[in-house]
């Protein structure tokens, strides 16, 4: 039995503060619109018409019809999904949608009428697919996101107990015929493996939903001590290291969760196999568009970018490089540009080329010849920037300058050239 909507009284939502509803015309949605109109809460109706079934029109006539009735401001959006997957890809515009209706309307609550039911076929959904223990615990009756706060006042509520307030108080409603169609991986579940599993167990979904408070518990404690070892979006290794697993993993799975990559279990585990490892420099690909990088003493996620390679003559003024990086050559400097890199000769090959790092490159020491790759390697320079570093040669390919790395001092003192990257400050 629904008696009242627990979740707004325990955050003592002031009333006059409009409510974003999304609101389908079925009995759960609607009978939330009811319960929120009933409890005079300010609601806004957002309606989404995604153009699949006959019905759709029917269901936009029906929360139209109900909106009017109780002068309830409503939005009406028809959404057409071409390709892809098309759960994730309606899921997503929806959201888009409803996050636009509460900036214009000034509130950051966002309801949606997810029920017990829904709950225990998110959380065996989980389970199969894989997931961390934020997703295993199912769904969630209060999310903060994006600066939005998403509530779910009727997860405690069962599917059976919102169709009989939807009896009891002469609700209208439509039925998805959607919902029976075991095409979709959560009907397969509903009408399928629930139905077995009850036969177990009679109180199924309050199990579920004890399930899920305890998970949910379990993870908020963790996340919150996993967030306190992170540095930003980085992860310091020598930190890292002294933590216990679920608190490596929870890390791992928080900085994940920031670029919004999708991720299992496996995954984590993966990465925290690589963090845990002796190899000071590593990268990992996480999706189309996102690396994992591992570097010495830290790992951090970067966008996938193409490297650049380039080798270009320098004018005695200031070049702009293929990589967008600026360089000037002077043959004296002033007061004002005494922040510059000093090359001292006897003779040079001109002109002087910028290049990027090539393999085989050797630079000369009083002591002797080293390889470039040892060199940084040796300086720590992370692996993923050592192929932007600037090295500056004559024109006989004899190595005068690398970017924060080297600068030759054998090549006598007679003559002077400085060498200035980036913008004046």
């Amino acid at each position: 039995m629904i008696e009242k909507l627990k979740v707004l009284d325990d955050l003592k939502i002031d009333k006059n503060k409009p409510l974003i509803v999304a609101v389908s015309g079925g009995v759960d949605s609607m009978v939330l619109i009811d319960l929120l109109y009933k409890a005079k809460y300010k609601v806004i109706i957002t309606h989404f018409n995604h153009q699949t079934r006959k019905e759709n029109e029917k269901e936009r006539d029906l929360v139209i019809s109900y909106a009017i009735d109780k002068n309830i401001p409503y939005f009406v959006y028809s959404l057409k999904i071409r390709s892809g997957n098309f759960h994730e890809k309606a899921r997503n515009e929806r959201y888009l949608k409803l996050k636009e209706v509460a900036k214009t309307h000034k509130t950051k609550y966002i309801v949606t009428a997810h029920h017990l039911d829904d709950l225990a076929e998110t959380v065996l959904m989980k389970i199969t697919r894989g997931s961390n223990l934020y997703g295993y615990a199912g769904i969630h009756k209060i999310v903060n996101e994006d600066d939005f706060i998403y509530l779910k006042p009727l997860l405690e509520n069962t599917k059976q107990e919102i169709i009989d307030y939807a009896l009891n108080n002469e609700i209208k409603y439509l039925e998805d015929t959607s919902n029976y169609k075991d095409s979709y991986m959560r009907n397969r579940y509903r009408h399928t493996i629930i139905p077995i599993m009850k036969q177990e167990n009679s109180n199924l979904l309050n199990s579920f939903n004890n399930y899920h408070n305890q998970v949910a518990n379990a993870f908020n404690y963790i996340r919150k001590n996993a967030i306190k070892h992170l540095d930003g979006l980085k992860i310091k290794l020598n930190t890292f290291n002294k933590q216990d697993i679920a608190i490596k993993n929870e890390m791992i799975a928080y900085l994940l969760e920031q670029y919004e990559i999708d991720f299992t279990y496996d995954l984590v585990i993966k990465i925290n196999q690589i963090l845990s490892n002796n190899k000071p420099n590593q990268t990992y690909n996480l999706s189309r568009n996102y690396v994992l990088i591992k570097s010495y003493n830290e790992a951090f996620i970067e966008e996938k970018t193409n490297k650049i390679s380039f080798e270009v003559p320098l004018k005695m003024k200031e070049n702009t490089l293929p990589n967008m990086k600026k360089i000037t050559l002077l043959n004296n400097i002033s007061h004002n540009n005494i922040n510059k890199i000093k090359i001292c000769y006897n003779e040079l090959t001109l002109p002087l080329i910028a290049r990027t790092r090539k393999n085989g490159d050797v630079v000369k020491f009083k002591y002797g010849h080293k390889k470039v790759k040892d060199l940084l390697i040796d300086l720590k320079i992370p692996r993923h920037l050592r192929d932007d570093l600037i090295v500056i040669t004559d024109s006989s390919n004899t190595i005068l300058y690398i970017e924060n790395a080297y600068l030759n001092e054998t090549l006598g003192n007679k003559n002077n050239i400085y060498i200035k990257i980036g913008e004046d400050k």
